[in-house]
This record gives structure tokens, C-alpha cells and sequence, in this order.
């Protein structure tokens, strides 16, 4: 089967108006994927422990459910970094979006735009940032620290002059993951071209060049703010420690990371981090705004989320699902189906806006 041939034996895509299940939706892909891609999108590093315990995590809390409250209207609108979006859910960042349509990133800026909500365009896309920007929606750029701050510099200067609302660092991935015998294997045997602005995703598994620099500290954000007068975003962060750090430096976001489980075995699941990051923001008039991305693959979790203090999740390959098998409609269609559980869900719980949900929202279980 060609890359991007869809048809034949599979059949039709599951429907995305309105889509259903994430899961119907999340098999149909992953049988349409050759299986290095299959395994680069859905798998992670080392026994894929991280991966599975970011979904499973979310579980730990139940919604409580409250009566005979107005919630004929919900409204999930909420402002991010200055800007207003349609619900609480932006595309997180991910490489080579080309493995799975033949628009890549340009179309799923356009189902970003289409929803109303910001992208995260990674460095590692397969299409150029100024088609993908060129879309016009909300962007942020993500990338991360190179050794040749030259070229740092320009790709950064060049992303921000072609409209990059925000700069996201992934600060998460200083040295090589240590990836088990699948996933070795499906980075290095990848179809189609390699990635624009990182190295070839085979540095992963090889000895050569590995091209993040592991010297940085977060005395050098000073020499970022010099490069581009935009907010800067740091994703990867999971401790209190790093909170605060990112506070004290004047970050204006964090990102409650851990690369999707991509990056280190048996890492802490975000939806645990989540409330110690929160934790020790709390009461400081300068603490960055607090997202989360890791395993969000229902409305409720977002609820959760928001609950234990998140302004907004970020939703990673659910919209490869999407894209899949829709493109741009597909990237959408993921987002409205989240939006739609989320709505119901804040319904049950007698909330009508995001500023409604709080820690009473929620209740912790043991299963």
C-alpha cells in the first residue's frame, strides 16, 4: 500500500460528522500505517510504560456530579496566552505529519484554524513553516536547542517574522532517549523526506550527531528573550522544582510534559504532575500560565485537567488520527468530538464556563 493510500482494503474512514469514537477512529489509522510509522506515532521510549500510564492516570479522579443547576448554554471558550479560544484543546507539537497526508502540517493548521485554536507547529514538521503559517490560524513554533545558536537564531527569527504567536522550547530531550528494539527500528527506517528544521530522526539510534545541546540552564532564556520579543513557552516541565524555576525566570507558559512518553521509561504521568506543578504556582502573581498534554483522550480528562488547575490541554495524536483519515475536516472533527464530551460532561457537573471548574469538580478514587 502507498503511504498515503487509504482505500482498498481497509474500507471507508470512520465517519467524523459527528465522530463517535477515538478509539474506532485510532485503529482505522494505525491499520493504514506502515508499521515504522505506525510505531514512530503510537509507541514510545523504552517498554512504552510511559505511554500507557499517561492514559491510564487521568482514571485516578471521578466527576462529581451536581443537580438541578442552568446549564441549558456551556460555554468552553477560554483565553490562552492573550488569546480567546473555542474550547480548552490546542494541537500539540509532532514531527512529519507528511507520514500520514500528503498536505501535512498545512492541513492540520487548517483544521486547527477551522476549530478555533491555537497549533503548535514542531520543528520536525515535514512542510515548510511559511505554508504551514501561511494558513493564517493562531501558531506557536516549537523547537528545541541547538548547539549552533546561528542557526537557532534563524529559524527562530524567520518563524516569529512569518507570525509564530509564542516560542515553545522543549527543554525534555537534552540527550538521546533510550528507545527499545521497535521503536530503534522504526526511526531509522522512516519513509519519505526527513524533517526541516531538526536532524533525521535516525540520530535517535545512531552514534552520530546529536545536535541538542546539553549545556544549556536556564540562565541562557536570557539570551533567548534577545533573539525574539514574543511569550516564550517551556514544555517538558513536571516538578515543582521546575515551576518555579520557569517563574522566577518570567516564562509566560509551562507545559506539563513528559514527550507523550517519547522520551524516558517509566517517566511520572502528567495527570500526577499536574497537581504538584500547580501546587507550588500557587498564590504567585507571576506564575506562567499551566498546560498539560500526555494521554488526553476524552473530554472528561480535559475537565479533570482543568480542575486540578490546567488553563488548557494540548491534544497530540488524536489529531494524527484525524488527519489520517480526514485531513483538515479530520484534525477538526477530533477537536469538536472532545469539545462536545467536554460540554457534556461540564453540563453534568453543573459548570457552565471554564472558570466554573475547580478542585470541587473532582474527587480522588482509589479503583
Amino acid at each position: 500500500m502507498a503511504l498515503h493510500d487509504t482505500s482498498t482494503a481497509l474500507g471507508a474512514p470512520p465517519g467524523i460528522e459527528p465522530l463517535s469514537d477515538l478509539g474506532t477512529l485510532s485503529s482505522w489509522a494505525e491499520r493504514s500505517w506502515p508499521e515504522p510509522v505506525r510505531t514512530m506515532i503510537q509507541e514510545g521510549a523504552g517498554s512504552n510504560a510511559t505511554v500507557l500510564a499517561n492514559e491510564r492516570a487521568w482514571a485516578a479522579w471521578s466527576l462529581r456530579t451536581r443537580v438541578l443547576a442552568d446549564v441549558s448554554h456551556v460555554d468552553t471558550s477560554v483565553t490562552v496566552l492573550g488569546r480567546t479560544l473555542a474550547a480548552p484543546f490546542l494541537v500539540a507539537p509532532s514531527g512529519l505529519h507528511t507520514l500520514v497526508h500528503p498536505r501535512g502540517e498545512v492541513a492540520t493548521a487548517e483544521g486547527a484554524a477551522g476549530f478555533g485554536t491555537t497549533m503548535v507547529l514542531s520543528s520536525g514538521t515535514g512542510t515548510p513553516m511559511e505554508d504551514v503559517l501561511g494558513v493564517g490560524g493562531p501558531m506557536w513554533f516549537q523547537f528545541y536547542w541547538r548547539r549552533d545558536r546561528g542557526l537557532l537564531r534563524e529559524i527562530l527569527g524567520r518563524a516569529v517574522e512569518l507570525g509564530a504567536e509564542a516560542l515553545c522550547l522543549t527543554a525534555d530531550l537534552p540527550v538521546r532517549p533510550l528507545l527499545g528494539e521497535r521503536m530503534r527500528h522504526a526511526v531509522a527506517h522512516l519513509p519519505g523526506d526527513p524533517p526541516l528544521y531538526v536532524l533525521d530522526r535516525s540520530a535517535h539510534v545512531k552514534g552520530g550527531e546529536w545536535d541538542h545541546d546539553a549545556r544549556v540552564t536556564w540562565k541562557d532564556l536570557d539570551w533567548l528573550r534577545e533573539v525574539a520579543d514574543v511569550p516564550l513557552v517551556i514544555k517538558g516541565i513536571t516538578t515543582a522544582e521546575d515551576a518555579v524555576q520557569a517563574a522566577d525566570r518570567g516564562v509566560d507558559a509551562i507545559i506539563v510534559s513528559n514527550h507523550g512518553g517519547r522520551a524516558l521509561d517509566l517517566g511520572r504521568p502528567t495527570a500526577l504532575c499536574l497537581p504538584e506543578v500547580v501546587g507550588a504556582l500557587r498564590g504567585r502573581s507571576d506564575a506562567p500560565e499551566v498546560l498539560v498534554d500526555g494521554g488526553i483522550r476524552h473530554g472528561r480528562d480535559a475537565l479533570i485537567a482543568l480542575a486540578l488547575g490546567a488553563r488548557a490541554v494540548l491534544i497530540g495524536r488524536p489529531a494524527l488520527w484525524g488527519l489520517t483519515a480526514h485531513g483538515a475536516d479530520g484534525v477538526r472533527g477530533v477537536l469538536d468530538f472532545l469539545k462536545r464530551e467536554l460540554e457534556s460532561c461540564m453540563g453534568m457537573t453543573g459548570r457552565t464556563s471554564i472558570k466554573d471548574i475547580d478542585p470541587s469538580t473532582i474527587t480522588e478514587e482509589t479503583r
